[in-house]
C-alpha cells in the first residue's frame, strides 16, 4: 500500500492551474484619485489628519518673532 493523499483520503490528483485571472471591477478603480485631486479627496486619511492639524493650531493660536541687526520684528495669530 503506498502512503500518498489519493490513497489515504480518496482525493483525486490535482494539476495546479499556472492562470492570471483577468481584472474585475473592484481592481480596475482606485477609491482615492491621484495628484492634488487626490489630497483633497475624503478618502484620503491624510486629508483628515491636516484637516486636525489645521484646527489645532488655528485654536492654539501661532506667534514668531525674527530678530535682524538691531531690530526685532514679531507677530501672532490668535492667542499665543
Amino acid at each position: 500500500m503506498q502512503y500518498t493523499a489519493s490513497n489515504l483520503y480518496g482525493a483525486t490528483p490535482q494539476t495546479p492551474s499556472y492562470g492570471v485571472a483577468a481584472p474585475t471591477a473592484g481592481m480596475a478603480t482606485d477609491d482615492i484619485a491621484s495628484g492634488w485631486k487626490g489630497l483633497f479627496d475624503p478618502n484620503n486619511p491624510l486629508m483628515w489628519l491636516g484637516a486636525i492639524l489645521l484646527i489645532t493650531v488655528g485654536a492654539a493660536g501661532v506667534a514668531g518673532s525674527v530678530r535682524l541687526g538691531r531690530g526685532r520684528v514679531s507677530a501672532s495669530v490668535g492667542q499665543a
